[in-house]
């Protein structure tokens, strides 16, 4: 069965509760608390390290190398924390992925990513010799692939902070050197670290050594946590670029659409259209809406006027942008183009209506002059 979807502020979570006992409900309760969500910032962090919020991947290995990892209550930085353990025989390595299973991003429906921060208190128990290393770095996944940030190799044995800042997607690699996605086409992010270490010695002994072959390392990690900041949204405007239009020629008007911000991508603009010229007789109707291409910053909307055998008044296009996913309204939201006409008017003048007795009065004067021209050219 697929455990529920939470949703907080649109960041959909699948919640660690189905299937769990009331307590670790009520840790994740608290645990949601903890991630920091709004219009632009999401905080996604762990300092409790319960073994259902976690999967350890060995994404490589050789040797026989072997992983193991354990969430002791004390001891951590503090309290509780993560404990990893790797067995290394003699010319072996491993790496290995954790992935926190309680939140994720997706910039998709959630909006385009930044950068993102990241912060990890690590430690080192009972190195097999001096200045034994143990590999680390962030990482996150991907529509299944794992990109890894940037080294944190580290050999201290007391709790130590790392910090990295201004992360973007070209910080993470993959494979072939592929980067994650962070724009708004990109999908489901989740979150984790990778620790690694590698025995070259041919069974180099150690404090710790494991017959003779070998050694293990021993690792901690609390506090983790990921800050991601999130694009600002797009502010989009429009003006009239060309605001006489005419009949004649036609002759055509312009309104361009600009926005603001990040162009990485295409971004499409709705509108509504008004005014008192009439879409499909005065002018071509408009679609309603108008993409900005990837790249650029503006994307202009041709007014084309329909020339006619009717002399009409000047008429206007008023154009107004609709609020909008992946976008805000600036300022000018409307704009304004006016149709002068080509056809002149044709003076009509009335004629006054008659009643009966007007028309037989009308009639008779007819008659009457039509006698009296005839007698006359009878005496010619």
């Amino acid at each position: 069965m697929t455990p529920p979807l939470i949703a907080f502020n649109h960041e959909i979570r699948r919640s660690p509760c189905f299937g769990h006992a009331l307590k670790d409900c009520l840790y994740f309760a608290l645990l949601c608390i903890s991630c920091s969500i709004n219009a632009q910032t999401v905080t996604i962090n762990d300092t409790e390290f319960a073994a259902a919020d976690w999967a350890a991947t060995v994404t490589s290995s050789s040797g026989g190398a072997t992983q193991s990892v354990s969430q002791p209550a004390t001891g951590g930085n503090p309290g509780a924390y993560r404990h990893m353990t790797h067995v290394l025989p003699g010319n072996s390595n491993i790496v290995v992925v954790h992935q926190y299973l309680g939140a994720s991003y997706n910039p998709s429906l959630q909006g385009a990513i930044d950068s993102v921060d990241y912060t990890e208190d690590h430690i080192q128990f009972n190195p097999p010799f001096a200045g034994a290393a143990i590999g680390a770095s962030p990482a996150l996944k991907q529509a299944g692939v794992w990109y890894f940030g940037p080294d944190l190799t580290f050999t201290t044995l007391n709790w130590q902070t790392a910090n990295l800042t201004g992360l973007t997607q070209l910080d993470f690699t993959g494979p072939g050197g592929s980067h994650p996605d962070f724009t708004a086409s990109g999908g489901e992010i989740t979150f984790g670290f990778h620790r690694s270490n590698t025995n070259s010695s041919g069974g180099a002994k150690g404090t710790n050594d494991i017959k003779g072959l070998g050694y293990s390392t021993n690792n901690g990690i609390d506090n983790w946590a990921y800050t991601i900041h999130g694009q600002s949204l797009p502010v989009v405007s429009v003006q009239a670029t060309d605001a006489n239009a005419g009949e004649a020629g036609p002759d055509t008007g312009a309104m361009t659409v600009s926005r603001t911000g990040a162009t990485t991508t295409a971004l499409t603009v709705s509108y509504s259209v008004s005014g008192s010229a009439t879409p499909g007789t005065d002018y071509a109707a408009l679609s309603g809406t108008l993409m900005i291409p990837a790249g650029a910053t503006s994307a202009g909307i041709t007014i084309t006027p329909i020339d006619d055998n009717q002399a009409e008044p000047d008429e206007t296009i008023i154009l107004a942008l609709s609020p909008g996913a992946g976008y805000t309204l600036g300022s000018p939201t409307q704009a304004t183009v006016v149709i002068s006409d080509n056809d002149t008017a044709v003076a009509v003048i009335p004629v006054p209506a008659l009643s009966l007795w007007g028309m037989l009065v009308l009639l008779l004067a007819m008659v009457t002059f039509g006698i009296v021209a005839n007698a006359n050219r009878i005496h010619r």
